[in-house]
C-alpha cells in the first residue's frame, strides 16, 4: 500500500466519513474516549488521521492538552482549517502532513495516541512500532476498530474486506489483537467489544469496488458468513468492534539489561 493511495482514500472519504470515523459510531466511541481524557489528563495528544472533526472538537472541549494531528492529506487539512480556523482552541492544535509508518513524532513525546478506524489500513507491525516509540512510558494508546470473532481462524471476512477495499491490510482476531499489543509492550487498561452492523454491498458501492469477484466470495462462504457474521439477504453483516485503552509499559529490568 502506497502513501499516495492512502492519501487519496482519506480525501475521498473526508466529506461523508463512511469508512473512517462515521457519525453512526461517534457516540459510543467518543464516550469512552472522553472517559480516558478525564482519567489520564494527557498533556500531549497525537491523533492518527484527522478523520471526523467531531472527535477533534470533543478532545478540545474535554481536555486542555496540546493536540497534534498526523494526516496524510494536505487537502483534508486545508479543508479543516477553513471550517474551524476561528475556533478558540485552534491555538492548541498542530497538524503535520505525514506518513503513519514513518511517524513524524519524536521519541516519547505523546501522553496519548488516538487511532480510530484506520489501523487496518496500515502495515500494523511497523505502525505500532512507531506509535510505541512516540508514546511516553505509561502513555495511553486509544484504539477503536473492527476485529474478527475468534472463530474466524481462516480470516474469511478479511478476504472479503480486501476485495471491498484494496487498501485493507487485515483485521486481527479479537484475542490475537490483545496478544499482539501485549507482545508490543501495551497492557490492556479498558476494553469493550460491541456488535456493529455493516452492509458490505453498500460499502462496495460507495468505494466503487462491487464486482462479480465479491459476489462469488460471498456466495462461496455464505454458510460461514451467516454463522459468524449473521449475513442477511441485503448484504448486512454484524462484526465485533473493539474500543480499548492500552498503556505503554515500561520494559522490565531484565529487558533493560
Amino acid at each position: 500500500m502506497s502513501f499516495d493511495s492512502l492519501r487519496k482514500l482519506f480525501e475521498f472519504d473526508a466529506p461523508l466519513h463512511t469508512v473512517i470515523e462515521p457519525a453512526s459510531r461517534f457516540e459510543p466511541v467518543n464516550g469512552r474516549l472522553v472517559d480516558c481524557l478525564e482519567v489520564y489528563k494527557p498533556h500531549v495528544i497525537v491523533k492518527i488521521g484527522l478523520g471526523n472533526p467531531a472527535y477533534i472538537e470533543s478532545i478540545m472541549e474535554h481536555s486542555k492538552a496540546l493536540v497534534v494531528v498526523v494526516e496524510p492529506s494536505v487537502i483534508v487539512l486545508q479543508s479543516f482549517y477553513n471550517a474551524y480556523g476561528n475556533k478558540q482552541w485552534m491555538d492548541r492544535l498542530y497538524a503535520i502532513a505525514g506518513n503513519f509508518s514513518q511517524f513524524p513524532v519524536d521519541y516519547y513525546k505523546a501522553d496519548m495516541l488516538i487511532c480510530i478506524d484506520c489501523l487496518d489500513l496500515l502495515d500494523t507491525g511497523m505502525a505500532v512500532d512507531e506509535f510505541r516509540r512516540s508514546l511516553q512510558f505509561e502513555g495511553i494508546f486509544f484504539f477503536a476498530g473492527f476485529v474478527l470473532p475468534n472463530e474466524d481462524v481462516e480470516g474469511i471476512f478479511d478476504e472479503i474486506a480486501h476485495v471491498i477495499n484494496p487498501l485493507h491490510t487485515d483485521y486481527y482476531l479479537e484475542d490475537d489483537l490483545k496478544t499482539f499489543m501485549t507482545l508490543n509492550e501495551f497492557g490492556i487498561v479498558k476494553l469493550n467489544t460491541q456488535k456493529i452492523n455493516m452492509n458490505i454491498l453498500l460499502l462496495a458501492d460507495y468505494l466503487q469496488t462491487r464486482s462479480s469477484e465479491l459476489e462469488k466470495l460471498i456466495e462461496e462462504h455464505k454458510e460461514t458468513l451467516t454463522a459468524l457474521y449473521d449475513l442477511r439477504g441485503d448484504g448486512t453483516v454484524t462484526l465485533p468492534y473493539m474500543v480499548a485503552a492500552f498503556i505503554r509499559q515500561k520494559p522490565s529490568q531484565e529487558e533493560a539489561l
